[in-house]
């Protein structure tokens, strides 16, 4: 067992608490980024793979195609991402939660319609994975809700200094719950309108809540600089990129009703993009802090972590 001791002589400890937990916001802010590179990769790659450089109708229905793992997995990922890290107030931490609740719907309820661009996988084959998948990610969501009322019961029982949950928390948790209840409902009872119409509801919900988050940090970014010596813009990056989200939304509305077949990708290519130019600028914006703080007063910065 000598080495073993060896081993742990030789370790260097981490660094503080507080370092470590920027850090860790660093990481899985990055890791979206990532996710989000890596799955525009698989599908250029699949897209120069197929003879002709077929296009699939949307993001969706590369489901159906070798693109498949790297879609839910991706998805997935950022899903749980979301869900971990914590928003620098409550509104968004509610608006990353259920985002990150809807991606892994997203992700594995496809669309029906597989196309014609190197499928690999048939109806049957989705029919089995949606059964199997939507019933496994049901029971994550359903166990997590459990847990996290069980931990706010213990933290009101046995004071543990953490603050207790504030109002915009409880009715974000109360609309998570509704939200588990109806669609275990509907899976259940009536599965298919869910199979119909589960992920064109989750997506979209999803969208909405990060086009949410983006207005959030816009206007908190705006309030943050109107009391510090740093410059104050109302249209601030956020802001541009809130708008970008709304004009990409409207000119593939346009494009699809000009009989467009591609207009569903465009959409979902440009909001995505769109997401991660935000996450980009927020995971530089708060590089060494890991939140947002709101400034004391006289204006002067909280200071920053060392990196």
């Amino acid at each position: 067992m000598r080495w073993l001791e060896r081993v742990a002589t030789g370790q260097t400890p981490g660094p503080r608490p507080a370092v470590a937990a920027v850090k860790t916001y660093r990481y899985l802010r990055l890791a979206m980024v990532a996710m989000v590179l890596g799955l525009a990769v698989a599908v250029v790659h699949e897209v120069l793979r197929v003879e002709g450089n077929c296009w699939q109708t949307s993001l969706s229905g590369y489901y159906y195609t070798p693109v498949q793992s790297v879609l839910v997995g991706a998805l997935v990922a950022i899903g749980l991402c979301l869900v971990a890290l914590k928003g620098s107030t409550d509104v968004e931490d509610v608006l990353l939660n259920v985002a990150g609740v809807c991606a892994p719907f997203v992700a594995v309820v496809p669309i029906a319609d597989p196309g014609s661009c190197g499928v690999v996988t048939d109806g049957v084959n989705r029919d089995l994975n949606v059964a199997n998948n939507v019933t496994a990610v049901l029971a994550v969501v359903g166990t997590a809700l459990a847990t996290l009322a069980v931990l706010w019961w213990r933290n009101r029982r046995t004071p543990t200094g953490e603050p207790p949950p504030t109002r915009i928390e409880l009715l974000g948790y109360a609309g998570s719950v509704l939200m588990f209840v109806t669609a275990t409902g509907v899976f259940v009872l009536r599965p298919e309108e869910f199979d119909r119409y589960g992920h064109a509801v989750a997506a979209i919900t999803m969208f909405v809540l990060v086009a949410a988050d983006v207005v959030v940090n816009a206007v908190n970014l705006y309030l943050e600089r109107r009391d510090s010596p740093a410059p104050v813009r109302r249209m601030n990056r956020y802001a541009w990129i809130a708008l970008a989200m709304v004009g990409c939304a409207a000119a593939s509305g346009v494009v699809g009703l000009l009989g467009v077949e591609h207009w569903l990708l465009v959409l979902e290519a440009s909001l995505i993009g769109c997401f991660a130019a935000f996450w980009g600028f927020q995971t530089w914006e708060l590089w060494d802090q890991g939140l947002r703080e709101e400034p004391p007063a006289g204006g002067t910065s909280i200071p920053a972590f060392p990196r």
